[in-house]
């Protein structure tokens, strides 16, 4: 049982930097304060002529979604345009995501995206500098551009944008395009925890925990592990089940361990899944029980937690709770040695050699 770095699908900036996709940036969906309010569509359509910005940005929506009016892609993106050109900060930074993204009937063009997320951006938008920095990081990007990637999103953490906080972490504590550094990780998890984020306290918890880039204190590491639990944080519910089980910042409590393990393994944690099936396999803090333990490390092995595939290929060897089955076993730990889990390249080691 281990307390364990977590790169969250929450945080789908970090997914675009490191592959290239993320479901996070999103195209804005248009709000219509001022709909009651119109005269009508000649009315908006006359402000616009006359060079009004906000105007623009509303009909060019208005034209591009079909909300009150019939739909025109061509010349719902023309005033679009229009109003970006003459600088309105709105209409930059939603064509940015809306040629990032791709919508029907819009294409995805990334070298359009970043000529208006660049404009967004050098007015100061926050949102637009963390888009353009996983845009030129992004290794599937045609613009790639890691060291303008990097200015980017330092620009957007400085002004406490938390999703580029957190991909700046990540890639230090990684050493992604970036040099590794520890003490830098720790500096943006900090940043992104002291807003209320629940993953840069959970990580900012683990930090204290190993004393990797700050001085060890399982008393911090408790502190950010509970606020974040106190945000429904699965990750932290594991890591704090960990410390109790060990006796670390707490009085050990192996039972009380098993209650944290259940409830990050009930929403769907792969850690708190793999320490729950450990904890019925051991019978730590818990009867011993080989069917459960199957149970919670296939959960987790399913989710690609390596130790738990290799667990789980480890009892379908050896018939715990389960009819042996050298075929499934060797399929899980393969899949652990793939992800480079020294036990299981040990084992498929062990097990060539003795053919």
């Amino acid at each position: 049982m281990r307390v364990s770095f977590r790169s969250r699908s929450a945080l789908c900036l970090i997914a675009l930097v490191l592959s290239g996709g993320c479901a996070h940036i999103r195209v804005p969906v248009p709000h219509w304060p001022w709909h009651k309010e119109r005269s009508g569509d000649q009315d908006l359509r006359q402000k616009s002529e006359s060079g009004d910005t906000a105007a623009q940005y509303m009909l060019g929506f208005s034209l591009l979604y079909g909300e009150g009016m019939p739909r025109n892609i061509d010349e719902g993106l023309t005033w679009l345009r229009k109003s970006g050109d003459a600088g309105y900060l709105k209409a930059q930074s939603a064509l940015g995501l809306l040629f990032l993204k791709g919508v029907p009937d819009v294409p995805k063009n990334e070298s359009e995206a970043v000529k208006w997320l660049e404009k967004a951006a050098a007015q100061g938008s926050a949102a637009a500098q963390a888009n353009l920095g996983a845009l030129c990081l992004s290794k599937d990007s045609p613009v790639r551009d890691p060291e303008a990637g990097v200015v980017w999103l330092k620009r957007a953490s400085e002004q406490g944008d938390v999703t580029a906080q957190l991909a700046l972490a990540l890639m230090y504590h990684k050493g992604y395009v970036v040099a590794q550094n520890d003490e830098e990780s720790v500096r943006w998890y900090r940043k992104a925890a002291e807003q209320g984020n629940k993953d840069g306290q959970t990580n900012l918890g683990i930090a204290y925990y190993r004393g990797k880039g700050v001085a060890q204190s399982f008393d911090e590491a408790r502190k950010w592990f509970e606020l974040a639990v106190a945000q429904d944080d699965g990750a932290a519910m594991s890591n704090l089940g960990v410390m109790v089980g060990k006796g670390e910042g707490f009085p050990k409590d192996e039972a009380k361990a098993v209650e944290w393990f259940r409830k990050a393994a009930e929403r769907g944690d792969r850690d708190g899944q793999s320490n729950l099936g450990a904890a019925y396999y051991r019978g730590s803090g818990i009867g011993q029980d080989y069917a459960e333990a199957l149970k919670w490390f296939k959960a987790a092995a399913e989710q690609g937690h390596a130790l738990a595939q290799f667990r789980l290929g480890l009892m379908h060897g050896m018939g715990q709770g389960v009819v042996v089955d050298a075929a499934e076993a060797a399929k899980w730990i393969g899949k652990a040695a793939e992800q480079g889990n020294p036990q299981a390249v040990k084992w498929l080691q062990e097990h060539a050699a003795g053919k």
